[in-house]
């Protein structure tokens, strides 16, 4: 709803190394969700009050922010586009 203080947006994270480590620890402390997860690439769904601050976060925490969207599924054809062009990945 666009007219609501808190929208949410989704994070979408390639992670180097532990994001089942860094999952606890968003959820633990900030309430933040992991919704969809694939290989090292995690989709966190939070709100606009404190998408600066899980931002920098996971920054810190050693994650590479893709993108930030207002729907799932813009994350994903992200995520999907970014696997076709490195298969490696």
């Amino acid at each position: 709803m666009k007219g609501s203080l808190i929208r949410k947006r989704y994070v979408l994270v390639f992670w180097e190394s532990e994001p089942e480590r860094m999952d606890r620890y968003l959820y633990n402390y900030y309430e933040v969700k992991r919704k969809y997860r694939t290989e090292n690439f995690s989709i966190y769904m939070c709100n606009q009050l404190n998408k600066s601050t899980i931002c920098s976060i996971i920054r810190e925490k050693g994650g590479n922010i893709i993108t930030v969207s207002g729907t799932i599924k813009k994350c994903k054809k992200a995520l999907s586009h970014r696997i076709e062009n490195n298969p490696h990945l």
